[in-house]
């Protein structure tokens, strides 16, 4: 199974912010395809500083994907246990995600066009008491 480094590169406040993580190929497709799926706009938190993304396309573009070799992977592995610096991982992802989806579920009015209340927003002559 291939290793890759992921390096991240990006600037916040006129301040480079880099690091790495060591993934398996599958795990490159994994992150790739869940940057891809993000098309909003998130933020990254460092410290008291915000990194912003227009969409995961745009935090691609600041992660370069280099193979390595096996002893390199063996020496990130035993130096560095396959992180350092900051890094967007994918579960930080997959919170972007699921909050995504949290606000798509919490719709306003349900499939009746009720709001829970008793109120009709499709129809506003028209009030089922049974509701």
């Amino acid at each position: 199974m291939a290793k890759f480094i992921a390096i991240f590169n990006d600037t916040i406040s006129d301040v480079e912010v880099n690091g790495f993580s060591v993934m398996t190929d599958k795990e490159v497709d994994e992150y790739e395809e869940l940057a891809y799926s993000i098309t909003w706009p998130f933020t990254y938190k460092i410290g008291d500083y915000e990194l912003e993304f227009s969409d995961g396309e745009d935090l691609l573009s600041k992660i370069e994907f280099k193979e390595l070799t096996f002893d390199d992977s063996k020496s990130l592995k035993k130096v560095f246990n396959n992180k350092f610096g900051f890094f967007i991982d994918l579960d930080y992802l997959e919170t972007i995600v699921d909050e995504e989806d949290d606000l798509d579920s919490d719709d306003e009015f349900d499939d009746d066009g009720y709001d829970g209340y008793g109120t009709n927003f499709y129809d506003d002559d028209e009030y089922d008491e049974n509701y």
